[in-house]
């Protein structure tokens, strides 16, 4: 078949979406009406290409069938037009490493957005794929999604992105379907990668014990479960069930319906978005991650810390997922390189137990107020002789919590009220290289 060859303006350029086994999509849009193609191979010189000839101005075409665990080079060709040569990975084996990016909230603020990209970018080994925890632009208006390709271009022409549908996205879902390829109903859906399964949902729909989705969710759980080669599962979506940030509040729905759920089966860490901030808690065996430091504007006001709050703070940031067998290695980077609350989780040949371990010392109380106890939270890089005592506003000791030698990791530590009078007190951390101090009111 021949057609007539014309310059074609790449509006959008190629990006990739619906990675599996045997299979890739590869998406662009052109400024003119053409048919399209894509040449790919193993090395720049390719040796197969794929057609579609239709004219059209978005283009997706379907690369089949691939090898697992290959590095592909590939570029589209629309008219007179040929794109830059573009390389992207298939999914890895079972026994492989492999290591993923969350980052979301990327509305708005471009300037923060591309610093986020530009780190990305920088990182090194490269991400086999990303996670974007919702909010995209700010209405879902094709004006806004061309500045989001515009600064992701060069992350997504090379490494697939699965996004979730946040509040801000739902506004034009005729825009979310033309512009992305994803699973199922492209609202939730699972995708493989390694020994991991991935579940991305949407808080838009309904979710709720005995709702389609919920039905679905349950399902792919107990495939997960039935499944040696499953080693770790993520979930996905927007609203956090455990936040501590002013923003938005924890999402009562989710924790009610879904979190059963994913405690039941073993979730190892949660992804949401939604408030424009990082934050890490951990209930009943589960991590749940806040990255939503993508380009919104940060909130900075927070609620009292929670028993379940391990770290938070408002800032642009994305999250580095390490999968590594039975251990993950979770990373927060900064635009500017600096790394935070790096944390690592190693499970049992069962799968079943867990234990986490912090590569800083952390040292945190779950509320400054005390009515009845207080439960401290206090993690330590290298074994170490340690001091917890408690100050009144004059200074003097009141008394002592724990004084002794622990090993490297997480405590907790409850403290419980029978002597102190209403006032002012200090709890303070003392240690062979740290001095911490924590101020509370006793009522």
């Amino acid at each position: 078949m021949f057609y007539l060859c014309l310059y074609a303006f790449y509006i959008k350029q190629p990006y990739l979406q619906f990675l599996t086994d045997t299979s890739i999509k590869v998406l662009w849009e052109t400024s003119e009406a053409l048919p399209g193609k894509v040449q790919y191979g193993f090395t720049s010189d390719y040796m197969f290409e794929i057609y579609h000839y239709d004219s059209t101005i978005f283009h997706e075409i379907e690369i089949y069938p691939l090898i697992k665990d290959t590095l592909y080079h590939y570029r589209v060709i629309s008219g007179n037009d040929t794109s830059p040569d573009f390389t992207f990975h298939t999914i890895v084996s079972n026994d492989r490493d492999f290591r993923f990016i969350v980052f979301g909230d990327t509305r708005t603020d471009s300037i923060a957005h591309q610093s986020v990209i530009n780190r990305i970018l920088q990182t090194s080994p490269e991400p086999f794929f990303v996670i974007q925890t919702g909010d995209l632009t700010q209405s879902g208006s094709s004006q806004e999604y061309q500045t989001y390709f515009n600064i992701e271009k060069d992350l997504i022409s090379k490494t697939v992105q699965y996004p979730v549908l946040g509040n801000h996205d739902i506004p034009n879902m005729t825009n979310w379907f033309k512009y992305f390829s994803l699973p199922n109903n492209e609202r939730w859906f699972t995708f493989h990668f390694g020994n991991s399964a991935f579940h991305f949902l949407d808080n838009y729909s309904p979710d709720t014990i005995g709702t389609e989705q919920y039905n679905w969710l349950l399902n792919e759980l107990l495939q997960d479960s039935a499944d040696q080669d499953i080693r770790h599962i993520f979930i996905v979506f927007h609203e956090p069930p455990y936040t501590t940030n002013l923003g938005h509040t924890s999402n009562l729905r989710i924790r009610e319906n879904l979190v059963p759920l994913f405690e039941r089966f073993n979730v190892r860490i949660v992804f949401n978005g939604h408030n424009h901030c990082y934050e890490r808690s951990f209930v009943n065996g589960v991590f749940y991650i806040i990255s939503g430091g993508g380009g919104a504007p940060l909130y900075n006001n927070w609620g009292q810390f929670e028993e379940w709050t391990i770290y938070r703070e408002a800032t642009y940031e994305f999250v580095i997922i390490d999968v590594k067998g039975d251990t993950i290695i979770s990373k927060g980077v900064k635009p500017t390189g600096e790394a935070f609350d790096s944390f690592t989780i190693i499970t049992s040949s069962t799968g079943k137990d867990e234990e986490f371990q912090l590569n800083e010392l952390l040292f945190e109380i779950s509320s400054n107020i005390l009515i009845k106890d207080i439960i401290v939270y206090l993690n330590l890089p290298e074994r170490d002789y340690i001091e917890i005592s408690v100050y009144n506003i004059a200074g003097e000791k009141m008394g002592t919590l724990v004084k002794s030698v622990l090993d490297k990791g997480m405590h907790k530590f409850v403290f419980t009220n029978e002597l102190l009078n209403p006032g002012i007190y200090y709890l303070v951390l003392k240690t062979s290289y740290y001095n911490k101090i924590k101020r509370f009111v006793a009522l």
